[in-house]
């Protein structure tokens, strides 16, 4: 929380001479560092999404040889 802390030391919002400033000097930091955030979000629901689709596959795949009495194992016969 480096940036919250530094938008904290500027002091008390109504009483900042130049709030302009301190938000020029805060805004950069906080915009690449979101943009990050966004990147790595974002990467990370499609791969919760890519699993859940695998995980989907693999589950279908599980319960119709379950249920097909052709794909039965050779103890049944």
């Amino acid at each position: 929380m480096p940036l919250n802390d530094e938008l904290a030391d500027a002091g008390d919002p109504a009483k900042i001479a130049d709030p302009a400033a301190v938000r020029e000097k805060f805004e950069d930091a906080w915009l690449a560092w979101n943009v990050v955030r966004t990147l790595v979000s974002t990467v990370a629901i499609g791969l919760l999404a890519r699993a859940l689709v695998l995980f989907g596959r693999d589950n279908r795949a599980r319960q119709s040889a379950y249920l097909d009495p052709a794909a039965g194992s050779s103890a049944s016969r």
